[in-house]
């Protein structure tokens, strides 16, 4: 990212600062080109050209065609709250089929109205969930995931897995957003660059643990590590959630120990804890990582 410095000039009682050329030139803008400017909590300012709020609008119209589910997600996404699909002749059942399958993937979207060349899509409102809550519900959903490891609930496991596809996917899609546009696409308005890189890795580590968890198993002889593992995660989330920079530090550092500790057992274990063993301490490598963002 480049920067500038400039000085502050003062004419009569205001205060001006030159703008970089190439910024002027890379978006076409001119001496009567409004600018957005957002002011932040940490001081800084964001400016960006005020013409890239049209992208994201409130109805979008689309052709159908093979791609439109992908344009549908990523538009919904986006923060469209309604979606028209419209075809000059009958959209055929196998496309109306992928649409739907995209759509149930999607929170808070659903087909409202669906005839044989068109199809609406509404967006209820999820992009009004802050991000940051959108973080705390994925924190949750892996919590709920090592429970059901534990006790060995299959099927809850994989309602966690698809819910934590969904708002990760959603968070994602925010963060991306607001980087490319400059534009906050949830309603909490007040975090750096720099914050919304860091969120997008922490939640990246976050879905990694998911993944693990998935199809996870553990024995007898894991358990006790596994509860170690688990109470690793909680701790770092609860970090988080009080934004306790002591308590992550601090945690940064238990990885180690719980490393040394999977070492040790790793030599009593058969062929398939071994492998569970070495998932949990993945998940520990990225509880470390998690620490670190925090």
């Amino acid at each position: 990212m480049a920067r500038y410095y400039r000085k502050l000039q003062k004419i009569s009682e205001s205060f001006f600062v030159n703008i970089p050329k190439n910024w002027i030139k890379n978006f076409e803008l001119n001496k009567s080109s409004t600018v957005a400017i957002d002011i932040r909590s940490d001081g800084s300012l964001i400016i960006y050209p005020k013409m890239k709020e049209s992208e994201i609008k409130d109805e979008l119209v689309l052709q159908a065609s093979r791609s439109i589910p992908r344009e549908i997600v990523k538009n919904s996404l986006s923060g469209v709250e309604t979606i028209i699909v419209i075809s000059d002749k009958e959209i055929d059942r196998k496309l109306r089929n992928n649409i739907g399958f995209f759509i149930d993937g999607l929170p808070n979207t659903d087909i409202i109205e669906e005839t044989k060349n068109r199809i609406v899509i509404q967006n209820f409102g999820f992009k009004k969930i802050p991000t940051k809550k959108l973080i705390q519900r994925l924190l949750f959903i892996v919590s709920d995931m090592f429970v059901n490891v534990r006790e060995n609930h299959h099927d809850e496991l994989n309602r966690n897995f698809i819910q934590l596809r969904k708002f990760y996917f959603m968070l994602v899609t925010h963060i991306r957003t607001y980087l490319r546009t400059g534009i906050y696409v949830s309603e909490d308005k007040d975090f750096t660059p720099v914050e919304a890189m860091d969120y997008r890795m922490l939640c990246q580590k976050i879905e990694q643990i998911g993944v693990i968890l998935k199809d996870l198993t553990i024995s007898n002889k894991v358990e006790a590590f596994f509860t170690k593992t688990e109470h690793y995660f909680l701790n770092v989330m609860e970090a988080f959630m009080k934004r306790n920079l002591d308590l992550a530090y601090d945690l940064w550092f238990k990885r180690d120990e719980i490393i040394e500790q999977a070492n040790n057992l790793m030599i009593e274990l058969d062929y398939n804890d071994m492998n569970s063993l070495k998932d949990m301490i993945m998940i520990a490598h990225a509880c470390k990582d998690m620490a670190a963002l925090i």
